[in-house]
């Protein structure tokens, strides 16, 4: 027996409350993940049945064209920086889909203003895309937009970070806590480290926005369990100010000349190589994160003495062509969290360090 043919697709929610169970006892079951009692089993198979509930409701439509839109919700971005290295891996991830003609359709919001990130997330619900991409910045928001897309049946799937509770189809990225650990390796395993300059960006007036939390948790864990007496200064600099990023730190490093160990948890190292470059300092040591043209350029440089990376556009690449695969076929793919492998790179190695999709 099928569901009456209505304008409702019944989604994941409507089988739960039939069902009498979690949405997460119903994904359990959907994609065969153990853990449930096998009457359950049979009581949330017979409402899938009775409801003519698929996990993935676009299948019908998707059986008879030949294209589909998946809408990627991202921060807004300039040319060379990272949200522009991974948009192009969505591109060409889209490309890669033989079967399918693939549109990747760009929402880009502010990543100062959460207000923007949620009239974002409704435009991209109003148009009922075949799937969504997104990333987390406003970890809050990103939760309710997560329930409205499990309400509407739109399978997501995140990338380069996750909110590990969630019903997302598929995750790629490096872990990013491991990331700050291998960053605080790098900058500190040569010596005694008695002091830290960890340099954050100035965001949202509230603070909201905080995409580079877990892997500064990171650096910092690893930090005081080894190095327990070092004491880790934090200054914020504007993102878009040279002139006052120059001011405020020829004003911290002439106050606290004993600091000679740099690092910044997010991928924009490069805005303070105009500092380092005038204040030469043959003991200074200085680890940043991603390999952005102009963080290559301050690492070939000498500025920067490692990097802590990966391929940046794979994994959007593999996000948006697993997602892709998942809708098409109605079924899970067969690993869901997926970590990206991290580099370490240095002037010596990063001549030829490319992603070639």
């Amino acid at each position: 027996m099928t569901a009456d043919k209505t304008d409702h697709i019944p989604t994941i929610y409507d089988v739960a409350r039939e069902a009498g169970v979690a949405r997460a006892t119903v994904d359990r079951v959907i994609y065969k993940r153990g853990g449930v009692a096998e009457s359950t089993i049979r009581r949330v198979n017979e409402v899938i049945e009775r409801l003519g509930y698929t996990a993935n409701p676009n299948a019908s439509r998707l059986a008879s064209k030949k294209n589909l839109t998946i809408a990627c919700l991202i921060p807004q971005f300039e040319e060379g920086e990272y949200w522009s290295v991974a948009y192009k891996g969505f591109v060409d991830g889209a490309r890669s889909i033989k079967t399918y003609d693939v549109r990747t359709d760009i929402h880009l919001f502010d990543p100062d203003d959460i207000e923007s990130f949620r009239a974002k997330g409704r435009e991209i619900i109003d148009s009922k895309p075949a799937g969504v991409i997104t990333n987390v910045v406003f970890a809050d928001a990103v939760r309710e937009f997560a329930a409205e897309l499990d309400e509407a049946g739109i399978p997501y799937a995140f990338v380069d970070q996750k909110i590990s509770d969630l019903n997302y189809t598929v995750y790629f990225g490096a872990d990013p806590s491991e990331a700050g650990v291998l960053g605080a390796f790098l900058l500190t395993h040569r010596m005694e480290v008695n002091d830290i300059a960890m340099i954050r960006i100035i965001r949202d007036a509230n603070q909201m926005a905080d995409p580079n939390r877990v892997r500064r948790n990171g650096f910092i864990d690893y930090i005081k369990e080894n190095y327990p007496g070092c004491r880790i200064h934090t200054l914020f600099i504007p993102p878009h100010n040279p002139p006052q990023t120059y001011k405020t730190l020829q004003t911290f490093f002439s106050e606290h000349p004993e600091v000679k160990h740099i690092t910044m948890a997010n991928s924009r190292i490069h805005l303070i190589a105009d500092y380092l470059r005038r204040n030469p300092d043959p003991e200074r040591h200085v680890v940043g994160f991603d390999d952005l043209e102009k963080n290559i350029e301050a690492l070939n440089e000498g500025l920067v003495e490692y990097l802590v990376t990966r391929h940046i556009p794979m994994q959007s690449y593999y996000t948006i062509s697993h997602l892709v695969n998942a809708v098409i076929s109605g079924r899970a793919p067969k690993k869901k969290d997926n970590l990206m492998h991290m580099d370490i790179l240095h002037r010596l190695n990063s001549k030829h360090y490319a992603f070639k999709g």
